[in-house]
């Protein structure tokens, strides 16, 4: 079993197709981890959670756009109500894709996916996944997990994930500077803006091959995103 990583997909499905399609991930068999922030930005919310159902052997962490869509999944507040800090950071898009579904179909996805991701994952290897980041030189099990979807201290402090083998994270997107997944001590950053103008990443733990996707733009013409 190989185990591999995706990167923060904020609602493009189409991206997350490519990199499934591209990479010799075997479904059944291989773990995938997706790294949080599955939700927001473009319009496949919907679609990008069911495409992660159907894998078995997954394991999803929670990302700070994730933890907005399931606070208004777990109410589904009208419009007027909805957090607007969200609703204008991405929060938009999976707000209109989930009004196209029926209610039954919202709550289906808040508590079979929404209410099933983790703050974290320790795997048989020493290593640490995490959607932020965390401050090393407490236990992660002591840290609050809202704070562990938002820190990127690990990341722009230039920090070592300190008692473990490698850390892999997300969030703090790369696009602007490097443009695959890169590494900074013992941290790999798997986030290359694919919520934004850039690509999906999806990496081998073990190997570090990896794949992308095109630039999501490109695969949504006439689509805004963010």
């Amino acid at each position: 079993m190989e185990t591999y990583v995706i990167g923060d997909i904020h609602g493009a499905a189409r991206a997350l197709d490519q990199v499934l399609e591209r990479s010799p991930f075997r479904p059944g068999i291989d773990r995938l981890i997706q790294l949080g922030d599955v939700a927001d930005g473009w319009p496949d919310t919907p679609a990008c959670v069911e495409r992660l159902l159907g894998i078995p052997h997954s394991i999803w962490l929670q990302g700070n756009h994730d933890w907005w869509a399931a606070e208004w999944l777990a109410t589904q507040l009208p419009l007027e109500e909805v957090n607007p800090y969200w609703y204008k950071q991405g929060g938009r898009a999976t707000f209109d894709a989930y009004q196209r579904l029926p209610a039954s179909e919202r709550s289906r996805h808040f508590h079979q996916f929404f209410g099933e991701q983790r703050p974290y994952f320790e795997d048989e290897a020493n290593n640490l996944y995490v959607h932020g980041g965390y401050t090393p030189h407490r236990p992660i099990a002591e840290q609050d997990p809202y704070d562990l979807i938002w820190n990127r201290d690990l990341w722009d402090g230039n920090q070592t994930a300190t008692g473990y083998h490698e850390c892999f994270i997300g969030h703090t997107s790369t696009w602007a500077y490097k443009k695959v997944p890169c590494q900074t001590n013992n941290v790999w950053n798997i986030d290359q803006g694919a919520g934004y103008r850039g690509r999906l990443s999806m990496l081998n733990v073990r190997t570090k091959a990896f794949v992308q996707s095109d630039p999501v733009p490109e695969l949504y013409p006439n689509v805004a995103g963010r």
